[in-house]
């Protein structure tokens, strides 16, 4: 009676909710869960993780008690530099520096490591210890018989120096020089000899850098006193040639001959050209003005015969006027008249002459002095050329003596230099004797391995993860195929194979109370709230691939229904591979292909079970067409004679991907159920089931992950999946109870 009640009010519930937005996916329950998810990734992956980890573990524990104890001692050194400038002839600026951007002084510690760090060290450590004597060189001997000793040597220097270790100590001038070796002994010696062989190589490279130095100089030396010889030679030559002995200081420059005779006939050419000036002036007046000219009007001698000229003619005008022409003494006055204007011509002329002869005079002179001129300036120009290369000659002379001197006193330093000893390096840390080997270190290395092991593990973990294609969780599934979950089917915890398979096709009947049934009492209750227009009465159950749980789940939802009261059916619709009988625990009788090639009736084919209320039609015979029978009008026809006698109809069909049977079928009821396997349906068959589907016009009413193990989705996935549904249906439950009292105070 409380179960047909129960009943109803799920059945009102559906008819008056309305259709509502169902939010299959939440991101922002993703973020809540990011962390979460990842510490159930780990714990669903942890054999691989805790494989990983025992594996680096194991591998580091091996190697710590195999590997041979390993010594190593340190000896610290302090590196001074020395001051080369002075005897190199360097100076402050340090072009190299701006070009490389370091300084000299790092240049000079990158130098004095690479020497700790050279063959020539390695080789004067084994001459010193007389190594050659020593068991790791006869080892090295014996691993490389066929080669020649000069190679075994380079490979045991080379061996030396693999595990040598020159570690700078920054802001000093300090450098730590560690030595590692299996034997103590030999790691105790290394480092004690090391500032000996170190001094060594110092002082050998300094002799033979001086060495180099000083033979170059004094070849150096020896052109440069040669050149500065044939410099001198040229000078002396070349100012005897061009008379320059006189001209070495520029204070008795006047007392040469060439340039006293170049202005002297500068200054007399000078002089002639402004006499000719003046000669050419009063030449072009008396041209211009004639008689009239100042220089003939000022003359005393034509002024004084003017002026008698001028009383001569006075008297004869007034004889002739007195005592006519006729007057005997007329005659007389006109002949001296005559001979008064013949002298002043006479003068006048005499006068113009000679200041043209002047002028001429002028002009010769300017001539011969403009000639003088240019050739006195012609000798002073060619004197001054040849000055020029005096000068470059003396210049060149000077340098030579400067680069000679200079080179003199380099020699001279580096005679002294090379005789001097190094004593920029010391000891400030000795070697002392180890205790205790320096490696393998336990603890520390058991550490590092669980650290390393861990992350190892954990990157395991996540890229098998990542690998797996499978579906993994009902929210995966959501989001991925945009339906909703309508529930999650536990594995069952029955370690018998036999009793998974006699239980799990009614384990909802056998065992009400265990888990797997309560799954699927929420499946039932999610199919049921599925649709707004009421619980959908055909239900087709179908998977994407073969062994997915399909058959166990179609019987458990078609029992959970039964057990509500109403009348229900289950079709084993699987033509081709029929299994709804083993989970009922019927027999395969006539049945589903009987009925539709007319062999046999409704009533013939119809089965009771031992649980109340469901009924049970098997496949019956394989045959050779089954999608054909399936989309036969008998097929319709018998379909709608079930709507008419039960309430839920229950359809297992065939696997979506390989057939078209779960297609039509789906087609032709009033929803379809999917289910996918946990762990094993992929995302690419979830994703082309979802679109065979969809290409029918099939109605989807969930999707359900069927035999989910709980140790591959977290601790506590399936209690919080169930407490989310049992809280959505709660929520269905109160609204539909509410709708319900509303209805009938309405009623009433």
């Amino acid at each position: 009676m409380q179960s047909n009640q129960s009943t109803e009010i799920m059945a009102q519930a559906a008819a008056s909710i309305p259709a509502t937005k169902v939010v299959y996916f939440s991101s922002q329950d993703e973020e809540t869960k990011h962390l979460r998810n990842y510490w159930l990734v780990l714990l669903k992956r942890k054999w691989w993780f805790l494989s990983v980890l025992a594996a680096i573990v194991g591998i580091t524990l091996l190697a710590i008690f195999l590997m041979p104890p390993i010594y190593m001692v340190t000896v610290t050194l302090q590196i001074i530099q020395d001051n080369p400038s002075s005897i190199l002839g360097g100076s402050a600026s340090d072009p190299l520096g701006a070009l490389t951007g370091s300084s000299e002084i790092d240049r000079f510690y990158e130098t004095q490591y690479a020497i700790l760090q050279s063959r020539t060290m390695a080789y004067g450590i084994i001459d010193a210890l007389n190594l050659k004597d020593h068991p790791s060189y006869h080892s090295m001997e014996n691993d490389n018989k066929d080669l020649p000793p000069e190679v075994i040597r380079q490979k045991y220097a080379d061996d030396l120096l693999g595990h040598m270790k020159v570690d700078p100590v920054k802001n000093s001038f300090l450098v730590n020089v560690s030595f590692r070796s299996t034997y103590k002994e030999l790691a105790m010696k290394v480092p004690e000899i090391i500032q000996q062989e170190y001094l060594k190589v110092c002082m050998a490279q300094r002799r033979q850098s001086y060495n180099m130095l000083q033979e170059w100089l004094e070849v150096e030396l020896d052109r440069l006193g040669k050149k500065l010889e044939i410099s001198e030679q040229k000078v002396y030559e070349n100012g005897q040639k061009s008379d320059f002995l006189s001209m070495e200081d520029r204070d008795t420059l006047q007392l040469n001959v060439v340039v006293l005779k170049y202005i002297d006939v500068s200054k007399l050419l000078t002089t002639a050209q402004a006499e000719r000036a003046n000669k050419e002036a009063q030449y072009r007046q008396i041209l211009e003005k004639g008689v009239d000219a100042p220089l003939i009007t000022g003359n005393a001698l034509i002024s004084t015969l003017r002026n008698q000229l001028i009383d001569l003619q006075s008297q004869v005008s007034g004889s002739s006027s007195t005592f006519g022409p006729n007057y005997p003494e007329l005659k007389g006055q006109a002949t001296r008249m005559k001979d008064l204007q013949q002298r002043l011509a006479q003068e006048v002329k005499r006068i113009e002459t000679s200041i043209k002869a002047d002028y001429e005079a002028a002009v010769r002179a300017e001539n011969l002095l403009s000639q003088e001129y240019q050739a006195a300036k012609s000798k002073v120009i060619e004197m001054q050329n040849g000055l020029v290369q005096h000068h470059i000659l003396k210049r060149d002379l000077q340098t030579n003596l400067t680069v000679y001197d200079g080179l003199l006193s380099r020699v001279k330093e580096a005679s002294i230099a090379s005789t001097m000893v190094s004593s920029n390096v010391s000891i400030v840390s000795a070697a002392e004797m180890p205790y205790k080997p320096w490696l393998p270190k336990p603890l520390l290395f058991i550490a590092l391995s669980v650290i390393l092991g861990s992350l190892l593990g954990a990157v395991a973990a996540f890229f098998v993860e990542y690998l797996d294609s499978s579906l993994k969780t009902s929210e995966e599934l959501e989001k991925l195929c945009h339906i909703p979950a309508l529930g999650v089917i536990p594995m069952s915890e029955s370690k018998d194979a036999g009793e998974q398979r006699n239980l799990l096709g009614l384990v909802s009947y056998n065992k009400p109370n265990s888990m797997v049934s309560e799954a699927y009492f929420h499946v039932r209750s999610s199919i049921m709230l599925s649709a707004s227009e009421g619980p959908p009465q055909v239900i087709t159950v179908t998977s994407p691939n073969p062994s997915e749980g399909k058959t166990v789940t179609s019987s458990n939802i078609a029992v959970t229904l039964a057990c509500t009261g109403r009348k229900c059916i289950i079709l084993d619709c699987d033509l081709r591979k029929p299994k709804v009988h083993q989970a009922i625990g019927e027999p395969n009788g006539k049945g589903l292909t009987n009925y539709l090639t007319g062999n046999a009736t409704l009533d013939e084919i119809i089965c009771a079970t031992r649980v109340p209320n469901l009924s049970f039609i098997s496949a019956g015979p394989t045959p050779p067409n089954p999608n054909d029978l399936l989309n036969s009008t008998s097929f319709q026809s018998l379909m709608q004679e079930l709507r008419a006698r039960y309430d839920h109809i229950i359809l297992d069909s065939p696997p979506v991907i390989g057939f078209a049977d779960a297609r039509s079928l789906g087609s032709k009821g009033d929803g379809v159920v999917l289910v996918f396997r946990h762990h094993s349906t992929t995302r690419e068959a979830a994703r082309l089931t979802m679109q065979l589907m969809s290409q029918n016009n099939c109605r989807i009413l969930g999707a359900v992950l069927s035999m989910a193990r709980k140790d591959l989705m977290g601790y506590g996935g399936y209690y919080q999946y169930y407490h989310y549904y049992h809280k959505q249906y709660k929520g269905y439950h109160d609204e539909a109870s509410r709708n319900a009292e509303q209805n009938k105070d309405y009623k009433s």
